[in-house]
């Protein structure tokens, strides 16, 4: 299994209408203050998936500016 989080920005006055779209993905949506507005969180089976789930589900929204994805890592 592969944890993403990817840090993600919307267009200013865009917030609520992102977050609408986001909560649709069956992702975990977390709305933030601060440098970014949201973190979303996804479990998949690989990192192919996770590529493809940061790409068709998060990048695709409209009014997405920017996304920061980290991976997690097993210790």
């Amino acid at each position: 299994m592969v944890k993403v989080f990817a840090l993600v920005n919307a267009e200013v006055g865009k917030a609520r209408e992102v977050l609408n779209v986001l909560e649709k993905t069956g992702l975990e949506v977390c709305p933030l203050f601060g440098e970014y507005d949201y973190i979303v969180i996804a479990e998949t089976e690989d990192l192919k998936t996770a590529t493809a789930t940061i790409l068709d589900k998060i990048q695709a929204v409209k009014g997405v500016t920017r996304t920061r994805t980290l991976v997690g890592a097993e210790i």
